[in-house]
């Protein structure tokens, strides 16, 4: 039995927190209770008022350990705050899954104020002969729309002045376990991992950033893919997506839909291009493909690819026929293409099975 003092209620193997707070950190007592949950093969199930934001850290966190987050409408009916989908109970958490996937329900409210966003979700391997800097690629990406990471943490406030150093130095100490580390600045949030892997330092960002409403910036898309290739001069890309979404200008996770995301390219770095298809007609239609890099010691000259999509959904789905989806979440440890699986794109890319209101849009 998990014994915590953020526990209100338990509901079978669920450990139910309420909370009233308009907003909800993950704080250092939130984030004990998520590790020893899970540990103890415990669901934990955040129940708000609909009326509730949780950070972009917690939204992270929610889903490494497997816990939910249920918002409670005025006359008491349940549905899951990150998709929408209505839950007769706690229990479904627990039975069905901790993120609920269908059709939102019809209270699940749809955002009338937000602004256009990039998400990018990228995996990268370090080079072993090169000094170890976190970060640097999160930096990298910031510039292009003239932000930086302001503070930094493990658990919220995030109150400690972002510095590159002192984040490389965290996760070298955290090795060789993974070290989760979370950035926030203006009109940005991040969440970064690392981990050794064969002695070569793995590292997962997943960042978020506010960017102008489109046709403001025409040259940002370049930018932006010309900060990834930049960022393949020091590090090795292994795999990536970049989607356009909507969101909270603030950057907190609401209860409501911000409508379908739109995948702009993935990022495939040297080692993962042998496991494209690329017999008969290639690049696949409604793509463009540029280079960054080359491969050493495999015998090819293959170096990594940015693939970017004319239009959206079905470039992407075309794309994901020509990969060995097997063979790239066994490289990548699954992170990056959560939020393909999440919408769908990985599930018989059958653009039916996604939901509004699911992992881009809330």
């Amino acid at each position: 039995m998990v014994r915590h003092p953020l526990i209100d209620d338990v509901v079978g193997t669920a450990l139910v927190v309420d909370s009233a707070s308009p907003v909800v950190w993950l704080t250092e007592a939130f984030a004990s209770l998520l590790r020893r949950a899970a540990d103890a093969g415990r669901t934990v199930v955040l129940r708000t008022g609909q009326e509730a934001a949780i950070t972009p850290a917690l939204r992270h966190a929610l889903g490494a350990y497997g816990a939910a987050w249920v918002v409670a409408g005025p006359d008491g009916r349940l549905r899951d705050g990150r998709t929408g989908v209505a839950a007769s109970g706690v229990e479904d958490f627990v039975h069905v899954a901790p993120e609920l996937v269908g059709a939102p329900a019809p209270e699940h409210p749809v955002s009338d104020g937000s602004v256009r966003q990039i998400s990018i979700d990228l995996t990268l391997r370090h080079h072993p002969e090169r000094a170890v800097d976190m970060g640097s690629a999160i930096e990298a990406l910031c510039h292009t729309v003239g932000t930086c990471p302001t503070r930094w943490g493990t658990a919220e406030p995030l109150a400690v002045p972002w510095d590159r150093w002192v984040v490389t130095q965290y996760a070298k100490h955290e090795a060789p376990g993974v070290s989760t580390s979370y950035a926030v600045g203006e009109g940005f949030s991040a969440t970064m991992t690392a981990h050794l892997v064969d002695g070569v330092v793995v590292e997962t960002m997943s960042a978020a950033l506010t960017v102008p409403e489109a046709d403001a910036d025409p040259d940002l898309a370049d930018r932006l893919f010309a900060a990834v290739q930049q960022v393949a001069d020091q590090v090795v890309p292994v795999f990536g997506v970049v989607m356009q979404r909507r969101g909270d200008a603030d950057h907190l996770v609401r209860a409501v839909s911000h409508g379908e995301p739109t995948p702009l390219a993935v990022v495939v770095g040297p080692e993962a291009v042998a496991f494209l298809d690329r017999d008969g007609t290639w690049p696949p239609q409604r793509t463009t493909i540029a280079s960054f890099g080359t491969r050493t010691g495999a015998g090819t000259d293959d170096g990594g690819m940015i693939i970017r999509f004319e239009d959206g959904w079905e470039a992407l789905e075309s794309f994901l026929d020509r990969i060995d989806e097997d063979r790239f979440l066994r490289l990548v440890g699954g992170a990056p293409l959560d939020p393909a699986h999440d919408e769908g794109a990985l599930d018989g890319h059958v653009r039916e099975s996604r939901v509004a209101g699911g992992r881009g849009a809330a």
